[in-house]
């Protein structure tokens, strides 16, 4: 790379991706056509459940089956699971899924599983984790974040899905379900309030309008003051954050074999939070950031406590809409998701979190992309199941960059635009055939490319652009062997990818190699009419790993720089000791190492006075083979119960929810160590003998633990940001 390359590096921050663009496709004809067989493939059916006893359907292989019998490691949470653990965003998922962590890098979700992961974030690049709703790939993670409020399910299937799930599954993708219309009236309606003026209300609706159409809506809007401090000018609500959104859905069922479910969706949020950062301190107790040479300049370093001279701001928009059709044929279902995203990002942020003038910026990320697939699915019974499909992916990611002219804030100069275009196309299949009683072998592959422009400019310079494309064969094999009616063991084999990028950070044509994966997992499942279990071990060779570190201004630079083998085993239990009384354990052992990372970056701060880059943070060259996978602990579990019995004419619940997870690390490189923290949290929910009002009183993080969700480094600071501190609340719902 050239110098000028380099020195253009030293002289843009970019923090988020997402997509862009418009083309109008419409394709309408699919699967399920009564109300319960309405939902999306890639849905949990709605008789998902908390108990062992009662059944638990999934659709990780594209078609109904029961949990037990899927030869996937899947963790699957109900609507009413996550409400008893106050489990209200994406990012609280991890308490109830050791194997699965969820961390930030800006704004940008940085989800890992099983030690597979992203740690890059920047215009074209994506996470290999990836989120869908309702069947829908999102595929900006600035917009992942998803309040769960009239969520029917979530699943978070763990090892490579890009056979049938869709592009850059390389570690496992998370799936959320929403409720679909129904034609029988409900009513939801829910009002909270705890620490921090935090303030939640939130309702949903459904019910018949005609005997073949049916509508729903769900709506929430949040206010809070946060719980940050700017100790330069003592405002304790500097966290303030509001955050709206609004889904409704129709249900067409014209005939019995025929549907169409057209949803909206707008949310609204601006938030602070992640931008809003203090300075770590190093192992010699100084803080680290470009400000620390300055005297008397006041530095937040204590959790929950900001040092900010500039803005810091975070806002976020969404619209999308889908058509999810579905015909059922006398030999086969037949279903099409039709959808278009746009997102738009705002944000600001000071970069050495400081009130000294050194460094600040803002920028605006304008996203849009249209997913069209087809899946067409065999009927159940028989001893052969298929699914076939095709998928269609366009997306184009615009990022506008400026710099403050007076490193204190606006007026902002611009300094550079880019923009990375995507088009994904795929066609799959998936086969299982029972070759003997009881004895079943699947294989399935999916084809898929990837075709990547990117185009730039830089200090008014002309437009300059560039392409590139990947192609890629992934293939799967499984056996499983059904030992009872409610047990299985089963062994597979895995091919992933993520593929290839040209990020915008880069000002450079030469791609970004794609990420590829061997995994092998077997597993074991049973569930009877008190116990579930699910264990599963597994090894991974992972190859091409692409890593970022950034640079001035926290520029993302992207590589293929690592090589990794991971291996362990998670698995989790429930149990019914009475009737009244249940047990929930979850676990996750992982062993994931660099195999060899020769030149990972690390960082180290020039105090030589008189030097052109005094007081900043140099890129210093580790050798980092043997180090553990960022953000990944060795172990991570989770245990909770929960006894109801009688009071006052009505049934109190009282649930406890104890999260741990060891020591890990926010960097390649070791410099940016998280302790090992638990999470405790605690609710009593009375409901009245009508059974239809709830009043809920509840704390988290009961033991004020201090934990990071964020920390990394670039040229000017060291940043981190703190989870929420101890808080206390309650809530009030009425449902009928």
């Amino acid at each position: 790379m050239s110098s000028h390359s380099i020195i253009l590096r030293r002289r843009i921050r970019l923090t988020a991706q997402t997509g862009a663009g418009l083309i109008a496709i419409a394709l309408a004809t699919a699967a399920h056509a009564q109300t319960e067989q309405a939902a999306p493939a890639t849905q949990e059916d709605s008789s998902a459940a908390a108990t062992p006893s009662q059944e638990i359907v999934v659709t990780a292989q594209k078609r109904s089956e029961k949990l037990q019998d899927v030869p996937i490691s899947i963790t699957a949470v109900t609507g009413p699971q996550l409400g008893k653990v106050g489990i209200t965003q994406v990012t609280q998922l991890q308490q109830s899924v050791p194997a699965l962590r969820l961390n930030y890098s800006g704004n940008t979700i940085q989800p890992s599983i099983r030690g597979i992961g992203s740690s890059v974030a920047g215009p074209g690049l994506y996470s290999n984790i990836p989120v869908y709703v309702d069947g829908y790939y999102i595929s900006s993670p600035t917009s992942s974040d998803i309040g769960l409020i009239d969520v029917q399910s979530v699943s978070v299937l763990k090892g490579p899905q890009g056979t049938l799930f869709g592009r850059n599954a390389t570690g496992g993708a998370i799936q959320i379900t929403t409720r679909t219309p129904q034609q029988q009236t409900e009513i939801e309606a829910r009002i909270s309030y705890e620490s921090y003026n935090h303030s939640t209300a939130s309702a949903y609706l459904t019910g018949g309008i005609t005997p073949t159409l049916a509508a729903s809506i769900a709506a929430s809007y949040e206010h809070g003051d946060g719980y940050l401090k700017n100790i330069v000018t003592g405002d304790d609500n500097v966290g303030e954050f509001r955050k709206w959104s609004v889904r409704p859905k129709i249900l067409w069922t014209p005939s019995d074999n025929l549907s169409f479910t057209l949803a909206y969706a707008h949310t609204y949020s601006s938030d602070p939070l992640l931008n809003s950062t203090n300075v770590r301190v190093d192992s010699n107790g100084s803080p680290m950031t470009a400000g620390n040479v300055i005297p008397g300049n006041i530095i937040a370093t204590k959790p929950y406590e900001i040092s900010a001279g500039a803005q810091n701001s975070n806002k976020i928009k969404t619209d999308s809409i889908t058509l999810t059709s579905a015909l059922k044929m006398d030999w086969a279902d037949l279903t099409s998701y039709t959808g278009y995203r746009k997102d738009r990002v705002s944000q600001a942020l000071e970069y050495d979190a400081t009130p000294a003038a050194i460094d600040a910026a803002a920028w605006t990320i304008p996203d849009k992309s249209f997913t069209q697939e087809l899946n067409l699915t065999s009927k159940p019974g028989g001893r052969l199941s298929w699914v076939v499909g095709l998928f269609y992916y366009w997306a184009s990611d615009v990022y506008n960059y400026s710099l403050a002219t007076t490193a204190e804030g606006p007026p902002y100069t611009p300094l550079f635009t880019s923009k990375n275009t995507t088009r994904s196309y795929a066609a799959y299949a998936d086969v299982t055939y029972e070759v003997l009683d009881k004895l079943f072998l699947t294989a399935g592959g999916r084809y898929s490319k990837d075709d990547i422009k990117l185009g730039f400019t830089l200090l008014g310079s002309d437009w300059q652009s560039g392409s590139t494309s990947f192609n890629n064969f992934s293939p799967r094999a499984v056996i499983r062997y059904q030992l009872t009616p409610r047990s299985n063991v089963y062994a597979s084999y895995t091919k992933g990818y993520k593929s290839g990028a040209l990020p915008g950070s880069a000002f450079s044509f030469t791609p970004v190699k794609p990420e590829k994966i061997d995994a092998y997992e077997v597993g074991y499942k049973i569930a009877n009419s008190k116990l579930r279990f699910n264990v599963a071990g597994y090894y991974y060779n992972y190859k091409n790993i692409q890593v970022a570190s950034f640079f001035d201004k926290g520029v993302s630079v992207v590589r293929n720089a690592a090589s990794a083998h991971i291996y362990g085993v998670d698995g989790d239990l429930s149990y019914a000791v009475t009737p009244d009384f249940h047990i929930n354990l979850s676990g996750a052992y992982t062993h994931a190492n660099y195999n060899k990372f020769e030149n990972a970056i690390g960082y180290e701060q020039d105090l030589a006075p008189g030097s052109a880059t005094y007081s900043l943070f140099e890129p210093i060259n580790v050798d980092a083979s043997g180090y553990p996978v960022l953000q990944t602990p060795r172990f991570a579990g989770s245990i909770g119960a929960d006894y109801g019995f009688g009071l006052a004419d009505g049934r109190m619940v009282l649930n406890a929810n104890l999260f741990y997870t060891s020591r890990f690390y926010f960097d390649q490189a070791k410099q940016l160590p998280q302790k090992g923290y638990a999470l405790l949290n605690l609710r009593a929910t009375w409901t009245d003998p009508s059974g239809h009002l709830d009043l809920s009183v509840y704390a988290t993080n009961v033991t004020d633990k201090a934990y990071r969700i964020a920390n990394f480094t670039d040229t000017f600071a060291s940043r981190q940001v703190w989870g929420e501190p101890r808080s206390i609340g309650g809530s009030l719902t009425f449902h009928y």
